[in-house]
């Protein structure tokens, strides 16, 4: 038996140590699935009572002045420029002109807006100083500890005018305030906004510092009254915030911000379900969908899906209070679809769903991550329990490969010889896939590529068949998802490889493009080179030599070659012409098996190893999202874990004893332990052999083999 296409009597230790550290640092996992964790009901993002008066005030100065100004341009000069700074702005001749708000104001020459900002950032410098631990009172006995307000406040009552009495009302109020006046504070209050509509901007903002002041008071039942008619939940001192709003005020906007924001506490939710009910039949709510919503949310994410589905056919019937929240029911209404397999509207949803990922719509990529939270969380796992494979491939590569960008992926190209990796330039996915430097950070570590590699060669060639099933639904899925033959016929072969079917193999990836295979990753890291007849024991170490001039260029047919040779194996173990032939083979057939899972896994499997983020699904990492590393939805992975590797063992040590059991003659043995690495051996033992000749003569230093 000829073994000359894979055996090489020396290797260096450091190709081998590169191969073993290419393949830690660059294969990697298994890992289940990230699955991003967005939200759906409850709000990450804190919101107060000031963050609905911020907005509304600054529409309201765009009404004043002019519709073309832009809000932010607005929000820079009224909240984010300080008093010196604006002060410095109006006595110079050079105005910014980039602000569209300062250009208004200078062209128009529009004084009295200009006056009335340096009074109001007057009183915010100086509030800010008297909120500040380090300070104190100018004067000795204390009358000024609130601060030097008297000629502000002075100033702003002086004004006559109509056009901004509100708002400078308004700052006498957070003067007095300020200046812990609370009785003054009340009575003016009563006064100054006796003629101005109840539902003005500055009466609310005003009637709050009104609040404050009971508060401080000690009348905290008065100050909660006067809150809770404003909406300012988050100010309320009772016990129960939500239960004492929606007694008094159920349609304040505000109480389902405050629920939201609470809402990831599954105690708090289930505290305010019977809230809820009740406010569901209070005449005076009108967003009867957000309360729905809330129930159906509760309900899901205790489990119960029949609840959740009947409280979410009423949400979608229903009035919300905003689009956002009608648009997150909608997207959960996905989950509890596919927790049952639900399929009605399925495409309708995804390509609803797949407007919302524009590149130019700010929340593009939050809406990707729902996407893929809806399929990897929900859709997959249940059409996995009921042997679904092909909908469940093409769901998750549907996720996997949906972005807002075409470009923005960081890729690194190989460079073997040095052992090291260099950073390159960003690339499209379609440029990845085709080229042969770029390392692919999606395709081989992806949860569809998971998923197909998780079945058996039958299933995944069966599923492969389905996928190309003519429904709407699988053409619109394949539009994203990756299923290009050479892609799924590569996969197939190795899965063949890790069942032992080399006809199989042969068959699959002889119909493989060699310019596909020479995009894989494990070709461009170069650990197709290895010989995986060679079996690397304890006595082999000391037979490499140190230098790297080993073969630098991986073969992009090794998986090809490997199962032919394995397969000529086999046949020489059921019909070798003598017991040495039918011995060494089995001998080579138990280091080629072993090695295949082992030491060149790549043979067998993609992933091995423990780098971080390098095979993941999504780069969630910088998310906030975490792995789910529970084996409910995703343990069915495949996953060649410790336990494998010691089964493997255990049958590559019987595999060897038996081989060596078999042969006769000395040759024989002396070839068997050459194969094995064990050199020492043949020269002790096997001393009058060709084989130990062959040592001798290419071993010239004595250490390596004694």
């Amino acid at each position: 038996m000829k073994l000359t296409k894979y055996s090489r009597p020396v290797v260096s230790v450091l190709a081998l140590l590169c191969a073993t550290a290419s393949a830690s640092a660059w294969a990697c996992g298994p890992f289940y699935p990230t699955i991003p964790t967005p939200d759906f009901f409850a709000a990450s993002k804190v919101k107060s009572m000031s963050d609905y008066e911020h907005a509304e005030n600054l529409r309201q100065w765009q009404a004043l002045t002019s519709e073309r100004i832009p809000l932010s341009d607005i929000d820079d000069v009224v909240y984010r420029t300080s008093a010196e700074e604006f002060t410095a702005w109006i006595n110079s001749i050079d105005a910014d002109a980039t602000n569209a708000f300062y250009v208004y104001l200078r062209n128009t020459r529009d004084s009295e807006i200009a006056d009335f900002l340096c009074i109001a950032k007057q009183i915010d410098a100086e509030w800010s100083k008297t909120r500040t631990p380090w300070y104190y009172p100018r004067e000795k006995n204390y009358e000024n500890e609130g601060g030097d307000f008297a000629t502000l406040i002075e100033r702003c009552k002086a004004y006559s005018g109509t056009r901004l009495k509100d708002r400078y009302a308004f700052q006498v109020v957070k003067a007095l305030f300020a200046s812990r006046s609370y009785d003054r504070c009340i009575q003016y209050c009563e006064t100054a906004f006796a003629d101005i509509p109840a539902d003005n901007l500055f009466s609310r903002m005003s009637r709050r510092f009104v609040a404050g002041c009971w508060s401080r008071l000690g009348d905290v039942q008065r100050a909660d009254s006067i809150f809770a008619e404003l909406g300012d939940i988050w100010s309320i001192a009772a016990a129960d915030p939500v239960e004492y709003m929606t007694e008094r005020n159920p349609g304040a906007p505000q109480v389902m911000d405050y629920i939201r924001r609470n809402a990831f506490d599954s105690e708090f939710l289930k505290r305010i379900a019977p809230i809820a009910h009740r406010v569901l039949k209070d005449v005076r709510v009108k967003a009867k969908g957000d309360w729905n919503y809330l129930l159906a949310y509760e309900a899901g994410e205790r489990g119960d899906n029949t609840a959740a589905r009947t409280y979410m056919r009423r949400a979608l019937h229903s009035r919300f209070s905003s689009d956002e929240l009608r648009e997150l029911a909608r997207a959960y209404k996905m989950k509890l679809d596919g927790r049952i397999g639900d399929r009605s509207s399925l495409l309708a949803d995804l390509k609803w769903m797949e407007t919302k990922g524009d590149p130019v719509n700010a929340d593009a990529y939050e809406w990707v991550r729902r996407v893929r939270n809806v399929i990897y969380s929900d859709w997959v796992p249940q059409l996995w329990r009921h042997h679904d494979y092909a909908t469940a491939i093409l769901l998750s590569g549907y996720a996997d490969n949906l972005e807002p960008q075409a470009r923005g992926l960081y890729n690194y190209v190989a460079v073997y010889r040095d052992c090291k990796l260099e950073p390159c330039e960003s690339a499209s996915m379609a440029e990845i896939r085709t080229d042969e430097r770029y390392y692919n950070p999606r395709d081989y570590g992806c949860l569809s590529f998971q998923l197909m590699g998780s079945l058996t060669c039958r299933q995944l060639i069966a599923a492969y068949g389905k996928m190309q099933s003519r429904t709407s639904l699988y053409a619109f899925l394949r539009r994203k998802a990756r299923t290009d033959r050479d892609y799924v016929y590569e996969l197939i072969g190795t899965l063949a490889l890790r069942e032992e079917n080399y006809a199989r193999a042969i068959e699959y990836l002889s119909k493989v493009n060699n310019r596909y295979l020479r995009t894989t990753n494990i070709y461009k890291q170069g650990m197709l080179k290895n010989d995986p007849f060679q079996a690397f024991g304890a006595s082999w170490t000391s037979v490499l030599s140190s230098s790297c001039d080993g073969d630098n260029q991986s073969e992009e047919t090794a998986k090809l070659r490997f199962a032919r040779w394995m397969q000529a194996l086999q046949r020489q173990m059921r019909h070798g012409r003598s017991a040495d032939d039918r011995g060494l083979a089995r001998l080579a057939y138990a280091v080629g098996r072993y090695n295949s899972f082992e030491d060149d896994w790549f043979l067998t499997q993609y992933w091995r190893g423990g780098a971080v983020l390098l095979f993941s699904p999504a780069s969630e990492f910088y998310y906030g999202d975490y792995e789910t590393k529970d084996d409910k939805p995703y343990g069915f992975l495949y996953n060649h874990g410790e336990e494998d590797s010691k089964a493997a063992k255990t049958l590559y040590k019987r595999e060897v004893a038996a081989a060596m059991a078999m042969l006769i003659t000395d040759e024989a043995r002396a070839r068997a332990e050459y194969l094995l690495g064990n050199l020492r051996t043949i020269v002790r033992r096997y001393g009058d052999t060709a084989i130990a000749g062959q040592v001798r003569a290419h071993c010239d230093r004595w250490r390596q083999w004694l």
